[in-house]
């Protein structure tokens, strides 16, 4: 299964995420110290976010897999994308900053392929 994260949506991300990142970040799960970075996030679709620290009341920027976006998309197609994915469970996974912000800045889209075991990103070049 392949998820796409558009450029224009990865860009919102990394300009939110830089001004956030000076209020501190949060760890993965509560106790996974991992630094700045972002999330891969499986739950109500399947999205990318940062870990910066927000001001209270203030809303979470994400970028949405293009393919599994509850926003877009009937939810059988997202929760069958986010099952073929990510599987049925929720969940997180970290992601090192400077992938994401390659890929905003190159203008490019971030591709991630999953099997049963493993997943693969892959930075493209919009069509």
């Amino acid at each position: 299964m392949k998820l796409t994260f558009p450029n224009a949506d990865l860009v919102r991300l990394v300009a939110d995420a830089t001004e956030q990142w000076p209020n501190g970040h949060q760890p993965l799960y509560g106790y996974d110290d991992t630094g700045a970075g972002f999330w891969i996030v499986g739950d109500q679709g399947v999205y990318l976010m940062h870990n910066g620290i927000k001001p209270e009341g203030e809303q979470t920027v994400i970028a949405y897999a293009r393919e599994c976006n509850p926003e877009t998309l009937p939810f059988d197609e997202w929760w069958q994308n986010k099952q073929a994915s990510f599987g049925g469970d929720d969940g997180a996974d970290f992601i090192e900053p400077g992938l994401v912000i390659n890929a905003a800045c190159d203008g490019c889209d971030i591709e991630m392929l999953f099997s049963e075991d493993s997943m693969t990103i892959n930075v493209v070049r919009e069509n």
